[in-house]
């Protein structure tokens, strides 16, 4: 399957099913929800969800990053511990592609989000921001 057995390929869906309108809602209603904040509030609350969102995400594959310390990473405060600073690097670039689609959903509201291409992208956007070693799975 893999040239490389160690580094891993995205794995994409055959058939988005009602995924492609089941994202679509969840955009809609997210949009609803934030239309009733006051600009400052919204923004200050995206940046704190980015942070929360990339804390979980990150969990799952195992890789505890305490929120305080990816905010620390956000504002260039770097961990001295080598471990420790390459969670905080991986959770700065979660956070940046997580800019990055909002940006793009931002600028092209009716892109496809569960289109391969699109999808890759956000995925190689990521794996370039992160430390090398964490490229890899070791187990």
């Amino acid at each position: 399957m893999y040239d490389n057995p160690t580094q891993m390929e995205p794995l994409m869906p055959t058939q988005a099913g009602g995924l492609s309108d089941m994202a679509t809602e969840v955009f809609q209603k997210s949009a609803a929800l934030s239309g009733g904040l006051h600009p400052i509030t919204a923004r200050t609350v995206v940046a704190l969800l980015r942070i929360i969102n990339s804390y979980y995400s990150n969990l799952i594959e195992g890789n505890s990053t305490h929120p305080v310390d990816i905010e620390r990473a956000m504002q260039g405060d770097y961990e001295s511990d080598v471990t420790k600073r390459a969670l905080q690097l991986e959770s700065q670039a979660h956070i940046s592609v997580q800019n990055t689609l909002f940006r793009t959903l931002s600028a092209l509201p009716h892109v496809n989000v569960v289109d391969e291409t699109f999808i890759v992208n956000l995925h190689r956007d990521f794996y370039e921001q992160l430390p090398v070693d964490l490229r890899f799975v070791d187990d």
